[in-house]
């Protein structure tokens, strides 16, 4: 069985932990698969791998992979981030480009999606306008996230 899903990594193709990967090379992992511990960790949607990377003070790149072997399936209900896995082994099949994660998630119509956007990563006026054009309601969203208008949720509940 083999999934395809998404990795976030440093702009020199590193994770988080320092190891470097390489386009169409299959890594085999070593030891027992355990999520959080060891194995290749990948997301089915591509935002979900923005959670573990610094996408406002730093540059990324998101991949598409292919797992095989063993996989293991997360979810963590508390933080609502479903379909997370680890595998034994990964392939990376290719960079996913700004342009294609963002046409993703606007073509998606999926507000949570277009939230974890917003909420992630840095993104220019053209790309803020893409979305509210989709997503006009989440122009509050955008304010505090993407302007660091901090008191945007204060001022609407003293409006009340």
């Amino acid at each position: 069985m083999s999934i395809i899903g998404y990795k976030s990594l440093s702009n020199d193709f590193t994770n988080m932990y320092g190891t470097k990967y390489e386009f169409n090379k299959k890594y085999i992992l070593n030891g027992k698969l355990e999520w959080r511990k060891n194995g290749f960790h990948f997301c089915h949607y591509p935002e979900d791998t923005l959670r573990y990377i610094e996408g406002f003070n730093k540059p990324f790149k998101i991949v598409k992979v292919q797992a095989s072997g063993e996989i293991v399936l997360y979810d963590d209900d508390y933080f609502g981030y479903h379909d997370m896995y680890a595998s034994s082994e990964m392939t990376l099949l290719s960079e996913l480009s700004r342009e294609e994660l963002l046409k993703l998630i606007i073509e998606s119509r999926n507000q949570l999606r277009a939230v974890r956007l917003i909420k992630s990563i840095k993104l220019d006026e053209n790309e803020i306008n893409e979305i509210l054009k989709i997503y006009p309601y989440l122009d509050n969203d955008v304010n505090y996230y993407q302007y660091n208008k901090k008191d945007t949720y204060e001022k609407l509940f003293l409006r009340k």
